[in-house]
């Protein structure tokens, strides 16, 4: 029985090393991926532009609905008759935009310089990946004519409804993120009323090495498993 054991703690101690390790590489695995995609949807001329070290988050609805607003605002001026960098600035100036690559386009515009060198420039610090998208969008849209008009608008309705399915994501999730965390407080729960109701128990889990080892395993896969899920359900998120 003592050696079934040890081959059992044994087994959920490897299991356990593996869960964290897999945790700890998982932003090296991310960045990789993210890489590749990059590597597949961008030209090859703007590959070799971005930082080895990118990583991109995920904006959050916020952010998102605020670059809807000022890509709306923009077409509207530009259906008014203006120019695309006073267009651009009155956009960004009555949105009271906070991110830092429209900004920074706003300003390059204003200056004379060409759309496209500063969408080159730019890409390389968007911090998401619906910055960049709205980004390559102002660059297509600085040429000119209806058509530019066409894409700022439909860009704009393209990332409302992007955040429409971040929530609906977020609503769907709740459930599994209760679910969740019901049957991390479980075991925990039981553990304890066991250990104050059961005098054999008490004296196995902490007077016995085995004991101790059993505690051990089973609260730190409990922690694992619960962060595992929340990093799953809860992507981290630029505000």
């Amino acid at each position: 029985m003592r050696y079934l054991l040890a081959i059992f703690g044994a087994i959920i101690f490897g299991c356990l090393i593996a869960v964290c390790g897999f945790w700890f590489i998982q932003i090296r695995l991310t960045k990789v991926w993210v890489n590749q995609r990059l590597s597949q949807n961008m030209p090859q001329s703007e590959q070799s532009m971005l930082p080895g070290n990118l990583v991109l988050s995920q904006s959050s609805t916020l952010q998102l609905n605020q670059l809807a607003e000022i890509l709306d605002t923009t077409a509207r001026h530009l259906r008014l008759g203006e120019s695309f960098a006073s267009a651009l600035q009155a956009a960004v100036s009555s949105q009271q935009c906070a991110i830092q690559a429209l900004q920074d386009f706003s300003r390059s515009c204003a200056l004379g310089e060409a759309a496209s060198e500063i969408s080159r420039r730019l890409i390389k610090t968007a911090k998401t990946k619906d910055q960049q998208f709205v980004v390559k969008t102002l660059e297509l849209a600085a040429t000119g004519g209806v058509g530019g008009v066409m894409a700022l608008e439909r860009a704009a309705i393209v990332i409302r409804e992007r955040a429409t399915h971040i929530d609906d994501r977020l609503a769907q999730a709740a459930q599994a993120l209760l679910s969740t965390r019901i049957l991390s407080w479980t075991p925990l729960v039981v553990a304890g009323w066991l250990l104050v109701s059961s005098a054999p128990v008490r004296n196995y889990l902490i007077l016995s090495p085995s004991g101790w080892i059993c505690l051990l395993l089973g609260i730190g896969l409990n922690l694992a498993g619960r962060k595992w899920m929340h990093a799953i359900i809860t992507p981290s998120v630029v505000a």
